[in-house]
């Protein structure tokens, strides 16, 4: 299973932005049955990502926090298996 994110924009900027996680599998496939959720740290509430089509992709908008720098949690779930990754960003400026 390959899994990468794409920011909206980006780079992404403090507060706010739109997370599209891309779950693909043998030869590149789309996988399509799971449950994403996301969250910008720890302290933060896990919110599931909605299915875009059935192309793999899974997105929302969450506060990615504020500073220099962001770890992105993303949690995904198939049946009973659930593993969460992490994925650290720089901010933009603004």
């Amino acid at each position: 299973m390959d899994v990468r994110i794409e920011t909206h924009p980006n780079p992404p900027l403090a507060g706010m932005s739109e997370i599209v996680v891309i779950v693909t599998g043998l030869h590149g496939k789309p996988i399509q049955d799971m449950t994403v959720s996301l969250r910008g740290n720890d302290a933060m509430p896990w919110v599931q990502a909605i299915q875009d089509g059935y192309m793999g992709a899974y997105r929302r908008a969450i506060d990615i926090g504020s500073g220099d720098n962001a770890l992105i949690q993303v949690r995904l779930q198939q049946g009973m298996e659930q593993k969460t990754l992490l994925f650290p960003l720089k901010l933009s400026a603004g």
